[in-house]
C-alpha cells in the first residue's frame, strides 16, 4: 500500500508540473501580450494601425481594441463614434443658442431700465422747473382741479295745465 500511494503523489506532482510552469510563466506572457496589443498586436502584417487600435479593411474598418477610443476623426473608427461626437455638436450648439438669447434679454432689459431712467429724470427735471415757476407765479402753480362730475344738464321748464291756443 506504500508504493501504491507513492505512485499516487508522483503522478499528482508530475501532473501539476505543467500547471505550475505555466503559472510562473503567465506574468511574463501578459506584459509581453499587453505591449503586442498596443502596437496592433490583432491586425496582420503589414497593415498600419490607427492610433484608435482601427485599421482599414475594404470599405470597412476593423478596430483591434475592444477599449478602442473615438481619437481617429475622418480615419477608421469604433462603430458609434460619429453618433457620439453629432450629439457633442448638437449639444455645443444648443448652448451656444441659449446663452445667445440670454446675452440678448440682458442686452434688451439693460435698454429698457436706461429709457426709463432718461424718462425718470426728465419728469424729475419737469417737476423742478414746474415748482420754481410756481413759487414766482401762483395762480400758474396748480393746474385747474379736474373733476370727475359729470356737468349739469339744464333744468327742464315747467309746464302747467294750460295749454296755448
Amino acid at each position: 500500500m506504500k508504493t501504491y500511494l507513492l505512485w499516487v503523489v508522483v503522478a499528482v506532482v508530475l501532473g501539476l508540473a505543467p500547471a505550475i510552469g505555466a503559472a510562473k510563466k503567465a506574468p511574463a506572457e501578459k506584459s509581453a501580450d499587453k505591449s503586442a496589443d498596443k502596437s496592433g498586436g490583432g491586425a496582420p502584417p503589414g497593415v498600419a494601425v490607427n492610433k484608435c487600435g482601427c485599421y482599414a479593411k475594404g470599405s470597412s474598418c476593423v478596430c483591434t481594441s475592444k477599449k478602442a477610443k473615438c481619437e481617429c476623426p475622418g480615419e477608421c473608427e469604433p462603430v458609434g463614434c460619429d453618433e457620439k461626437r453629432s450629439k457633442e455638436m448638437e449639444k455645443e450648439v444648443a448652448e451656444t443658442v441659449k446663452k445667445s438669447q440670454e446675452d440678448e434679454k440682458k442686452r434688451e432689459q439693460a435698454e429698457t431700465k436706461k429709457v426709463q431712467d432718461e424718462e425718470a429724470k426728465q419728469r424729475q427735471a419737469f417737476e423742478q422747473e414746474s415748482k420754481t415757476e410756481g413759487a414766482d407765479e401762483p395762480e400758474a402753480a396748480a393746474p385747474p382741479a379736474e373733476t370727475s362730475e359729470k356737468p349739469k344738464k339744464p333744468a327742464k321748464k315747467a309746464t302747467s295745465g294750460t295749454s296755448k291756443k
